[in-house]
């Protein structure tokens, strides 16, 4: 009878538990209550965890894990689920309120707390998944030097992401933008401290909203902390050679500006290193200056695969266990697809066990990502309601706000002889070029989205008596074609196809974990590319023949995300093992009919997706069609530029030339002697000094979003007067690299053969009408250190057309104790001025803009002579001094 007792009282507190953490309905602990403020929350529950519980909140999962095609599975889950809880789940991407509110609910009732999940997803240019608002890519956001409309976008991310459930965003990226040939510089806002910081500002302060509870509000997560924007020679993740003045005079103010004034809640530490020690393992930036200097409160996430770099890229720790403790130590508090789970968290504990991380270290980690929780309101209301989704998703306002940024991105680079705007009744015009009817979106661009390209918004814009002609003249990257089964022979000749095999190592070594024939070598794996096979780190060897029954003198060519390498007839012929072939690599070959060449291939994998295409040219690029279509019209619109192929993360390029046969299309449009009008869309700044000297028109239209062709359009016929303004320095060449506007006054470029100006200054940028300024006053002489200084201009009108300008300040600290730019950002503003109208713009610099990072390292306003400048670009500017004195 006691025994029967025992029984029912358990059922009875189980039932009472499952109760509890489903329906919350039973407040016994301060962590459930609302009122409670948010520390108290985090501390009351960190005292009643387990360390296996506050581990588990430190940990990221995939998606994957927790889903079968778009619904929740019940099965996969209780896999990873347990009764731990859930820290965060990346790349779940939810497609119903169903599908994450059932996940939730499971993670919610298995664990003795009810801890909900966190939900992370990219979102740097619109959240990330199938049919949301794709918004221009980032460099193009920063052209628009406009604040209110970046408030917009982020609002417009956060609101269809919250409704899908997610709660998190990855971005936006506020490294500053100094280095043209790395491939993610298209991420970023600009060159330029000052308008990376407020351009970064807005589009937190849109996506965190005024209250985090909302369920229009998401926690911003800017990247990547820090200094990461000027590797060594543009490669992606190269060591970062600046002291700690220059991190704090130009890197790090986006960032404070970001987490002190935007309240942003997440931060991504960089792969890179910074002045010898990387930033996932580096104290002074993720404790001392993030912490403790700037008060931050939120998580700090490793960028993928960061902290197992510290020992197989930075060799500065000698195992997997060291890398994660120092690390941890170090202030990161999330790993971030790092390691295995089960691997992280046991090595997680096992260090505490071995008093080798403290409690406190844990605490502050899982206690952050618990803040994150209790702030975002998910322990009262961790779900999302049905009806947001369909409510709010790509609405018709979301719409037209991608092509308000689409068109205030657009950046008129020349106009000879006002030959734009174009008149929109005119016969015959001619659209060539391989971006001219591609869809260009960016890098970390909207699922599966395809934009409006150029010919398309050209077809809408013209007049119904316009004839617009169509070549692509040449393909952007000239890839050849795939090499069919029939022509591949694995090595006994017994099959079409080359004999695989794939090994779960980087170095092609031991017994291949599969072995298989493939068809042909045309593959693009997100993850395993099959059975047995890891998702990263794994390697393989292809072996066979390669015989064609047509003779042609041309190449054979090799594409991948990593290393890979070739021998043919046992000579190496390719080989980019340390670093792959983005686009493609290739190697002259003549190909005789009816011979058989022997053929190895070799590749590794080291993370987040693969590639392996194997092409030759037996085809070859006919340029007379475009030639043809130019001489029918009476104007060509010649659209160049990249593609995420030539400008991405991992796609960093040694020139900033056009890429491929680009130039000898244009040059073979403008010699039929029809004029010619040029747009690029690309994501990095290209020197394109022979355009320039020769094409009437050109527009800079970026990666524009989803209505960018319409947004090009409307600018080349006149529907819209571009306003963008260059947020970057395009060089003449990468000889003149760093050529960012304001160096300091010891970089001088003298080349023997090549000019020391760049070929479009940083703030430059035309209109179709013009602008003049005048009674520049400033309202006192002098002030002290701790004063602020009015400014204001008046800014006329004097063109024939109604259009934004953008009036920028810049300052010159004439003397000071350390050196400084001849020339620095500091203020501006974009404003609509209709024709014959003046504007008096106002500006006031405060000792956050006069002040220096001094000799001894403090942060000071130095007396002394100050000049101030305003004008609309960064090179004709009006200017006056003051200065400030005790």
């Amino acid at each position: 009878m006691l025994q029967l007792r025992i029984k029912k009282t358990a059922i009875i507190f189980v039932m009472a538990v499952g109760f509890f953490n489903q329906a919350g309905a039973q407040k016994k602990y301060p962590y459930q209550d609302s009122k409670t403020p948010v520390e108290d929350r985090v501390k009351d529950l960190l005292s009643r965890m387990s360390l296996e519980e506050k581990v588990r909140q430190m940990d990221m999962y995939k998606g994957e894990y927790f889903k079968e095609k778009e619904d929740f599975s019940k099965t996969k889950s209780a896999l990873k689920i347990g009764n731990l809880g859930i820290g965060a789940i990346h790349d779940i991407y939810p497609r119903s309120a169903k599908m994450i509110n059932d996940l939730q609910t499971n993670v919610i009732k298995g664990n003795r707390w009810g801890i909900p999940a966190l939900i992370m997803c990219e979102m740097l240019h619109g959240y990330l998944d199938d049919g949301s608002t794709a918004f221009p890519m980032n460099i193009g956001l920063g052209a628009t030097w406009d604040t209110e409309t970046i408030g917009k976008v982020g609002q417009v991310i956060a609101k269809e992401a919250r409704a899908h459930g997610v709660h998190f965003g990855l971005g936006p990226n506020l490294d500053l933008g100094r280095e043209p040939r790395w491939g993610r510089v298209a991420e970023t806002f600009g060159e330029d401290a000052y308008l990376n910081s407020e351009i970064g500002l807005a589009f937190i302060k849109g996506m965190q909203g005024d209250d985090l509870t909302s369920d229009k509000s998401i926690i911003a997560e800017p990247k990547h902390f820090a200094v990461h924007g000027i590797p060594q020679a543009g490669g992606n993740s190269s060591p970062i050679l600046v002291g700690e003045r220059s991190a704090r005079e130009d890197h790090l103010p986006s960032f404070e500006k970001a987490f002190r004034k935007g309240g942003a809640l997440g931060t991504m530490c960089a792969y890179s290193e910074l002045d010898g020690i990387p930033c996932a393992a580096n104290h002074w930036l993720l404790t001392d200056v993030l912490r403790k200097e700037w008060g931050f409160k939120g998580i700090v996430v490793s960028d993928l695969g960061a902290i197992k770099y510290l020992q197989t890229t930075h060799y500065v720790t000698d195992s997997p266990k060291e890398s994660i403790r120092t690390a941890i130590q170090s202030g990161v508090d999330m790993q971030f697809y790092d390691f295995t789970n089960e691997f992280w968290q046991k090595t997680v504990i096992e260090l505490v066990n071995e008093k080798k991380l403290t409690m406190e270290d844990i605490d502050r980690a899982a206690g952050g990502v618990l803040r994150l929780k209790f702030l975002l309101g998910l322990f009262e209301n961790p779900y999302t309601a049905s009806n947001l989704i369909k409510d709010r998703f790509h609405t018709k306002e979301n719409q037209e706000i991608a092509l308000e940024a689409g068109h205030k991105s657009m950046v008129l680079l020349k106009n000879e002889n006002n030959t734009l705007p174009l008149n929109k009744d005119i016969k015959n015009v001619a659209v060539i070029g391989p971006n001219a009817n591609a869809s260009r979106l960016g890098g970390y661009s909207v699922h599966n989205k395809v934009g409006t390209t150029v010919l398309e918004g050209i077809k809408q814009v013209v007049g119904k008596n316009t004839n617009v002609l169509y070549e692509e003249g040449v393909p952007l990257i000239v890839m050849g074609q795939v090499i069919p089964s029939k022509y591949l022979f694995t090595p006994d000749e017994a099959q079409n196809g080359l004999k695989g095999e794939y090994f779960n190592n980087r170095n092609v070594e031991g017994t291949p974990v599969l072995t298989r024939i493939d068809n042909q070598l045309e593959f693009d794996w997100p993850w395993s590319p099959g059975t047995g096979v890891s998702d990263d780190d794994f390697s393989i060897r292809w072996t066979g023949y390669i015989k064609s029954d047509k003779a042609f003198d041309g190449w054979l060519g090799l594409s991948s995300d990593d290393g890979i390498r070739m021998w043919i007839d046992d000579q190496l012929v390719i080989d980019n093992w340390t670093k792959g072939a983005t686009s493609i690599v290739t190697t002259p070959k003549n190909i005789e009919a009816g011979k058989k060449y022997k053929v190895r291939i070799e590749m590794w994998e080291g993370g987040w997706g693969a590639r392996a295409h194997l092409r030759w040219n037996l085809e070859r690029v006919n340029l007379q069609p475009a030639i043809d279509a130019a001489k029918k019209a009476d104007v060509a619109i010649v659209v160049l530029g990249e593609s995420n192929e030539l400008v991405e993360e991992n796609r960093d390029v040694a020139t900033l030339d056009l890429h491929g046969m680009q130039q000898e299309l244009i040059e073979a449009i403008q010699k039929t002697g029809t004029p010619v009008v040029c747009v690029l869309l690309n994501g990095r700044p290209l020197s394109v000094n022979w355009i320039n000297d020769n094409i009437p028109a050109i527009v800079e239209g970026w990666f524009p979003g989803e209505a960018g062709g319409k947004a090009v359009a409307d600018v080349l016929f006149g529907n819209y007067n571009p306003g963008g303004r260059l947020p970057i320095t395009f060089p003449k060449s990468v000889g003149q690299l760093p050529i960012y506007y304001n160096q300091k006054p010891s970089a001088i470029h003298r080349y023997v053969s090549e000019s020391e100006n760049p070929l479009y200054t940083f703030g430059y940028g035309l209109s179709y009408t013009k602008f003049e300024y005048s009674n520049f006053v400033v309202n006192t002489n002098e002030i002290k250190p701790d004063g602020a200084l009015k400014i204001s201009v008046d800014v006329k009108n004097i063109g024939n057309y109604g259009g934004d300008e953008v009036v920028q300040l810049y300052i010159n600290d004439v003397y000071s104790s350390v050196t400084t730019p001849r020339k620095t950002l500091k203020a501006f503003k974009r404003l609509f001025i209709e024709k014959g109208e003046t504007k008096k713009v106002e500006f006031v610099l405060t000792p956050d803009e006069l002040s220096v990072w001094n000799r001894d390292m403090k942060r000071v306003v130095e007396p002394g002579d100050f000049e101030v400048m305003v004008g609309g670009n960064s090179a004709d500017v009006l200017k006056t001094s003051f200065r400030v004195s005790y």
